[in-house]
């Protein structure tokens, strides 16, 4: 289950505003595709104009995402700047100038056992590593299902499992015919003590170190700012935010969401094409 909101957040018709009775949250996290950004990869000027009249507040915010720092940085600049950003769904953690606070990543012989097990479990299956030391390296029929925005410098080899030679932070799964979610079915049991498989937000499953997810990354910064959970907020239309739904105070999917996210969200707000981060940052800050 999701958690229960501590802010008295009711589910309301879509456009229409909500209250958080008590006080002003202390920390907003917005997922970025999907919510915060359009589906043109922009943040819309209606956004941009509210988080910086939420930032006046003193609220730390936070982006929360899928994606690498280094494909991060161009949304920083364009909202004016964040406090943290969880990257690659809680693997890593950093401030908003980029410098590393957490970072979660598995040895090389885990990370190698963990893909020859994949490469066993799910047919045709192509891999993509997310290095620790910020390289990408990628099954040559590895196609990604990116944004069109990101723009990667990736390393195409026959194979990613033997090229690996440091820590690596994820393994994407690029299942080709084969169901995601059925692939997650398969691994979940099998794979070794200390990883776990679960959705990235794209189309394809990620492995990960056991125990990372948006929420480990929220807790960290959580933790920093002396802030608790039920005094946070977030944003998400994808089920790498569920873990991010349970922990916060109150969570909010957009429209486009996930069906599974919008069963477990307190709050339905406009889709992403419809400024439903805006809607809802205006009905805090003049309701």
């Amino acid at each position: 289950m999701a958690g229960r909101s501590t802010h008295s957040c009711p589910c309301l018709n879509l456009g229409v505003r909500f209250e958080i009775v008590d006080s002003f949250p202390r920390l907003l996290a917005f997922d970025l595709d999907g919510t915060l950004l359009s589906s043109h990869g922009t943040v819309p000027s209606r956004v941009r104009a509210v988080i910086n009249s939420v930032r006046a507040r003193e609220c730390i915010l936070v982006l929360a995402t899928g994606r690498p720092w280094s494909q991060v940085t161009r949304v920083v600049k364009e909202i004016g700047g964040v406090d943290y950003c969880v990257c690659l769904n809680g693997a890593v953690v950093v401030d908003g100038h980029g410098s590393l606070l957490m970072e979660r990543s598995m040895t090389r012989e885990l990370a190698r056992t963990s893909a020859q097990l994949a490469r066993q479990v799910v047919p045709g299956v192509a891999l993509a590593a997310d290095m620790a030391d910020g390289r990408h390296i990628w099954d040559e029929n590895f196609v990604p299902a990116f944004p069109a925005d990101f723009v990667i410098d990736a390393l195409r080899v026959p194979d990613a499992v033997v090229a690996v030679d440091d820590p690596v932070l994820t393994w994407l799964l690029d299942c080709k015919e084969f169901d995601p979610l059925r692939a997650i079915e398969l691994l979940k049991e099998l794979l070794p003590s200390g990883t776990e498989v679960r959705p990235s937000g794209l189309e394809t499953p990620e492995i990960v170190v056991s125990g990372v997810t948006k929420a480990s990354g929220l807790a960290k910064i959580a933790m920093i700012c002396d802030i608790e959970a039920s005094d946070a907020v977030a944003f998400g239309d994808g089920l790498n935010d569920l873990d991010m739904f349970s922990w916060a105070g109150c969570s909010v999917a957009m429209s486009n969401a996930h069906a599974h996210v919008l069963a477990k969200a307190d709050v339905i707000a406009p889709s992403n094409d419809e400024d439903g981060v805006a809607v809802m940052l205006e009905a805090l800050l003049y309701d």
